[in-house]
């Protein structure tokens, strides 16, 4: 179960990066989109690169794919931590990690135009990166919990660190997002664009963690 659970990591690292910067491409292609380096310049949201046809169904369903193999990567973990001891934290950490893909499924879903779609597009897609990073902070410490490594050189304690960091960065930039604080032209898009790859990092850091396991 070890390999299944390392395969499926990478492929939640993999897919949704691949996604995104293959509909970024082709929508620059059809025009939808300018270019620009996202994460510096913020000049188009990821939202917008997969919002138009044809683009959309191909973002569309290579993200279903990878909320399906999210869905696997929560449950081979789930598993695998539960073999000899079904701690409280992990338990908790898989439901959230549900809900996550419950909400980012509703963020695909809404992706259009219009203040219907823009409502549902921002609830779902704050709720998930909610979910997800609690979730992955209760999987690191699960980890640590489970295996007792507590080295500073750990790849285990490399993603509890990470995901300290992550939960952080979270708590101070979403309200700058939300509320407009920061007076910097595309800070939402910079912030999206490079919150999205810190996001994704984790499944890779995942993957390695087995690994060393």
């Amino acid at each position: 179960m070890i390999n299944k659970i390392r395969l499926i990591s990478i492929l939640c690292f993999i897919l949704p990066v691949f996604t995104v910067l293959s509909s970024y491409f082709f929508s620059i292609k059809l025009n939808y989109v300018n270019f620009c380096i996202p994460n510096i310049d913020g000049c188009t949201s990821i939202s917008q690169v997969g919002r138009y046809p044809p683009v959309n169904f191909f973002f569309k369903t290579l993200m279903f794919i990878s909320i399906f193999f999210t869905f696997l990567y929560w449950r081979y973990n789930y598993l695998l931590i539960s073999e000899n001891k079904n701690s409280f934290i992990y338990k908790l950490s898989y439901i959230l990690g549900i809900f996550s893909i419950f909400f980012f499924s509703l963020y695909i879903i809404f992706l259009g135009e219009g203040d219907y779609y823009r409502f549902f597009r921002r609830i779902g897609i704050f709720i998930y990166i909610f979910f997800i990073v609690i979730s992955e902070l209760l999987l690191s410490i699960s980890f640590r919990k489970k295996f007792n490594l507590f080295s500073y050189i750990s790849i285990v304690n490399f993603k509890f660190y990470f995901n300290i960091l992550l939960s952080a960065l979270g708590l101070i930039l979403l309200p700058l997002v939300i509320y407009k604080v920061v007076d910097y032209p595309n800070f939402k898009n910079i912030v999206s664009w490079n919150y999205f790859f810190l996001i994704k990092i984790n499944f890779l850091i995942t993957f390695f963690c087995w690994k060393k396991i």
